[in-house]
């Protein structure tokens, strides 16, 4: 191509460069925790896995002996894999005319609308992920706040799980923006004092979050009233619970309690009197069988700081939030670490003209190809990625 035509070195930059600015969740995220980012210089395929690191946490000893006796922490990262199975894309046909546009021109009239379908797109896949994953919630099922309170109260979840005071972001819904605005109309500071002028969607500060507007919240749906269950069997531990026969269903991202079951303090293992949270991590027929659930009950012991004061007693109460009928609205409060996504390099087909770009480590491939049969030549933008929770006690949802 001529110096004047556009290439798809700049189309991809300027892509990948849009995809990270304008992209409100996927900027507050971690995506630089894949120990193979630019060593696969051929790019990845869908399918692929990725390494992505976990960072440490240190465990306190008492006494003047090193570790207890024990050898202590290394302060390594442990590692989960990430599969990379997530492929989206958005198709463009480059005539010779539009070659002929700078890249101002390009990116405002044709490029930004595509990014703009592919970002929300893919915000509203990671957000239904990271909202499924998280076992902690706030807020009133089925009303929009329209009060401070269940925001300060997911920073309390956050500190009563240590999660670092920094980084912290909520993204909430238009509607929940309103009510909040309309009840405290002075409660956020201009965007440009917290972010500057190019943060898409950011609203203002507080509670140690920075607010974002977000239009791809996702809801969790409860088909019908959930009620009557109860632990079958004391002292489980696990990602699995056993239960009796209850009432109706229970969706993936339903949010429960058990009685006499506390969550601990990370560092010392001391009940702080608050009931444990639990998230079912797959869909549940109904019925008595066993739920899938994460946290895993773990019981601290003299030994083991675990997720719970101790195992569920037989046949104590499971509570769920919320266990009627609904579509109910989930806004998300978390960490920067809480989450981690990976998107890798894409590789340029054969008989294919491309480019991969990389900003801030978040890829972007533009290729086009010909069609001599129908003498057309198309182009497409493509993200392969993969998502996963990493500290899930590090967010917490606000319902609406």
């Amino acid at each position: 191509m001529s110096n004047n035509l556009l290439t798809h070195q700049m189309v991809a930059r300027e892509a990948a460069a849009m995809l990270v600015e304008e992209a409100n969740l996927i900027k507050n995220i971690n995506t630089g925790r894949s120990g193979e980012f630019g060593q696969n210089v051929n790019g990845y395929q869908k399918g692929d896995t990725v390494k992505i690191g976990i960072p440490a946490v240190p465990t306190v000893f008492d006494g003047a002996t090193f570790a207890g006796g024990g050898a202590g922490n290394n302060f390594q990262e442990s590692y989960v894999n990430l599969s990379l199975s997530k492929q989206k894309h958005v198709p463009l046909q480059f005539t010779a005319k539009e070659k002929k546009l700078n890249i101002t021109e390009f990116k405002d009239r044709i490029l930004r609308p595509a990014m703009q379908s592919l970002i929300s797109y893919v915000q509203a896949d990671l957000l239904s992920d990271f909202m499924l994953a998280t076992p902690n919630v706030t807020g009133t099922w089925g009303t929009t706040p329209t009060t401070r309170t269940p925001y300060a109260q997911a920073r309390a979840v956050l500190e009563r799980h240590l999660a670092p005071s920094s980084q912290r972001s909520l993204l909430f819904s238009s509607d929940a923006n309103l009510g909040l605005a309309e009840a405290n109309a002075t409660l956020f500071h201009d965007a440009k004092e917290i972010k500057g002028a190019f943060d898409d969607g950011a609203v203002g500060r507080y509670a140690a979050f920075d607010f974002y507007e977000n239009q791809s919240i996702p809801s969790l749906v409860i088909a019908s009233s959930i009620s009557g269950y109860l632990v079958n069997g004391g002292s489980q531990t696990g990602s699995t619970l056993a239960v009796d026969t209850g009432t109706a269903a229970i969706p993936k991202g339903t949010i429960f309690t058990i009685a006499g079951v506390y969550e601990v303090h990370p560092i010392t293992g001391v009940s702080n009197g608050k009931l444990r949270q639990f998230v079912v991590t797959a869909d549940y027929a109904g019925g008595g069988g066993n739920l899938s659930i994460s946290p895993p009950i773990t019981p601290t012991t003299s030994t083991v700081v675990g997720t719970v004061n101790a195992g569920p007693a037989d046949n104590a109460a499971v509570t769920v939030f919320q266990g009627t009928a609904g579509t109910y609205r989930q806004n998300l409060a978390f960490h920067r670490d809480a989450f981690c996504a990976a998107f890798v390099p894409l590789p340029v087909l054969a008989s294919c003209e491309g480019y991969t770009a990389t900003v801030q480590n978040v890829s972007v491939r533009v290729m086009t190809f010909g069609d001599g049969l129908n003498d057309i030549e198309r182009t497409r933008i493509d993200v392969l990625y993969g998502d996963t929770a990493v500290r899930p006690d590090h967010a917490c949802r606000v319902s609406e």
